[in-house]
């Protein structure tokens, strides 16, 4: 599953619930593109859009975790955390190699 499509389906079960099954299975996507992070050739955010978007979905799993208490929802909003520090590290630590580059620096 890629970004966008994870960010639709936890947008689909912040809005109108889901099964536990659902949530579980979203934690797993989430957590499998926090370990492909690194692998991306450059940034992934580089305008900050999807962090943002991010953040308010996890603003909208909150809503939905304070209505159910549903353990699955608080998991699914921690690992999207992850995702988002993921990508944030990730591309902060593109964009200092590039201006060690652009500087002549050796970082080898």
């Amino acid at each position: 599953m890629k970004l966008p499509e994870l960010l639709r389906a936890v947008s689909a079960l912040a809005e109108t619930g889901g099964t536990q099954q659902q949530y579980a299975a979203l934690t797993s996507a989430a957590d499998k593109l926090v370990n492909m992070v690194d692998w991306a050739g450059g940034p992934i955010d580089p305008d900050g859009r999807w962090l943002s978007r991010l953040a308010a979905l996890q603003d909208d799993l909150q809503c939905r975790h304070v209505q159910t208490s549903d353990p699955a929802i608080a998991l699914l909003n921690v690992t999207l955390t992850m995702l988002g520090r993921a990508i944030a590290q990730h591309d902060a630590d593109f964009e200092a190699g590039k201006a060690g580059e652009d500087e002549g620096e050796d970082f080898s």
